[in-house]
């Protein structure tokens, strides 16, 4: 008498029960942004660095714009110091920030008052380019509105400048109002759902 068995056991699941790319997807996004949260809850100081870094960039990317400008607005001698202030200030900001809030340490008020006052200084100097550039063009009269007209990229660094001063700004609120949300984003609920997996086995056995 033989008696054969033979066990099949099937892990794989059928067609039905692959998920499609569309939910794959939808998936790998929704654990990227679990993820994303994570780090945010662990270091909510972020969001004012990530603001701190779009303005530091914008200001080195119309960089060229504003030096061009100050070249040609040569009543106002003092233009050329207001452009490398800011520069240095727009660069030493994020190492400074940094060093105000190290890891696996207590922040460093020192360093956040420094920040804040790199903040104040940059918003101070945009305005002192304003102003100074604006009263001798259409004020005062140093150029006439053709030489102006012709040079667009002097209102360029105007409208720059505002631009500038409201990402800065938006830094220094944000960081002003850390302790504030950061209570809030500690709350988001970012704990990980885990669906069981049922493992489908289709056993045959055959007595001969």
């Amino acid at each position: 008498m033989a008696e054969n068995e033979n066990i099949v056991v099937n892990q794989t699941p059928s067609e039905e029960q692959k998920p499609s790319f569309l939910k794959r997807a939808g998936a790998g996004l929704k654990e990227w942004w679990r993820k994303q949260i994570v780090t945010l809850k662990r270091f909510p100081q972020r969001i004012p660095l990530i603001i701190t870094v779009i303005s530091s960039v914008l200001w080195l990317l119309w960089l060229f714009t504003f030096s061009r400008s100050a070249y040609e607005v040569s009543g106002v001698n003092v233009l050329g110091l207001i452009i490398f202030v800011s520069t240095l200030l727009s660069i030493l900001v994020l190492p400074l920030f940094l060093n105000a809030f190290p890891k696996r340490s207590k922040p460093k008020v020192a360093f956040i008052v420094l920040v804040f006052v790199f903040f104040a200084a940059l918003v101070a100097l945009d305005v002192v380019y304003y102003m100074l550039s604006y009263d001798f063009l259409y004020v005062q009269g140093g150029q006439d509105e053709a030489w102006i007209a012709a040079r667009p990229y002097i209102g360029q660094s105007f409208t720059y400048a505002i631009v500038h001063i409201v990402f800065v700004a938006l830094s220094a609120i944000s960081l002003a109002l850390l302790p504030v949300y950061t209570p809030l984003i500690r709350k988001i609920n970012t704990s990980k759902e885990v669906e069981s997996n049922d493992i489908h086995e289709a056993i045959d056995v055959e007595d001969e």
